[in-house]
């Protein structure tokens, strides 16, 4: 922001004689006093300083050359107000979004969990080309919850040897994961 240099003593008196021109900008532009007073006291208080120093501006009448000033004033502020930043959509996580209707958090928290089962299916198709099929069968259903007694009758083979095969599997996902 610029740093603004203070008015004179003589342009201090000058402002307060001709101080009702914010007022009655005010009014006839059917602005609200208190928000936007400080506005248009600003480009007053700058045309005061223009006024002074530019010769040629003396040329007109003071009310013209602040009319100006306020009025740049205030397209200024409604410029800057109206941008792109002031006017950004403000979303809660608790606001429906899209045409499920579901809240930006349970979106969210479905993307989480797609992405974890990606990651499980990419990680077990990687487990699949290092193990054999006995051992992935025995893999999906142990992931379907069967027990060890279940699986090991299903594969006509012993639970310990279905505990052998389950470590290896163990071996090869932690060097997966290591990867």
């Amino acid at each position: 922001m610029k740093c603004e240099i203070p008015l004179t003593p003589e342009q201090k008196i000058f402002a307060a004689e001709n101080h009702d021109l914010i007022y009655k900008f005010l009014n006839e532009n059917h602005l609200v006093e208190d928000e936007y007073y400080d506005v248009v006291a600003i480009g007053y208080l700058r045309a005061i300083r223009r006024y002074f120093s530019d010769s040629q501006l003396q040329e007109y009448s003071f009310g013209t050359v602040a009319w100006k000033g306020m009025l740049g004033a205030l397209r200024n502020y409604n410029r800057v107000r109206c941008g792109q930043k002031h006017t950004a959509k403000i979303l809660s996580l608790y606001t429906e979004s899209g045409e499920d209707n579901l809240t930006l958090r349970e979106n969210s928290a479905r993307y989480k969990d797609l992405m974890t089962q990606l990651e499980a299916e990419l990680l077990l198709h990687d487990l699949a080309k290092r193990v054999s099929q006995q051992q992935m069968e025995i893999v999906r259903m142990k992931s379907h919850g069967y027990n060890l007694q279940d699986i090991a009758t299903h594969q006509n083979t012993s639970t310990k040897r279905i505990r052998m095969l389950l470590e290896e599997v163990r071996c090869v996902l932690t060097e997966l994961c290591r990867e």
